[in-house]
């Protein structure tokens, strides 16, 4: 019996960092933890079949992205954080054709008990 493949995703979750993204001083010299989260699709399919990394978009290249992003350049915002890593995705794996990243900042500075505050956000190859 055939199947019919209707959707792919590699999902790589729970990437912590220690950054100095924020907007306060205090966020900026003493840091903040982050949690992200991607999602990707793209034209992995083959590697279903074949068995073979190269034709597929390694996960562990995918957190060397994050980290470093992350250490390249603080932000003072979550949102440009997540956008710059959704960036460096696309340039980084020709596969790719679109990226969610989510990103928590864990217990973030002056909020008491929220324990995370988030940002997600998808971007895609433009034809």
């Amino acid at each position: 019996m055939k199947y019919r493949l209707t959707s792919a995703r590699i999902e790589v979750c729970g990437i912590e960092v220690i950054g100095f993204h924020g907007y306060y001083d205090a966020e900026r010299t003493k840091g903040n933890r982050f949690s992200i989260d991607l999602r990707a699709e793209g034209d992995f399919h083959s590697s279903l079949t074949s068995d073979r990394l190269e034709e597929s978009i390694d996960y562990s290249q995918m957190v060397q992205v994050v980290f470093d992003v992350n250490r390249a350049k603080d932000n003072l915002l979550i949102e440009s954080f997540a956008d710059r890593i959704a960036n460096a995705m696309l340039e980084r794996f020709p596969r790719m054709q679109k990226i969610a990243v989510r990103v928590e900042k864990l217990h973030p500075y002056g909020l008491g008990t929220v324990r995370c505050a988030a940002i997600e956000l998808e971007k895609e190859r433009e034809n």
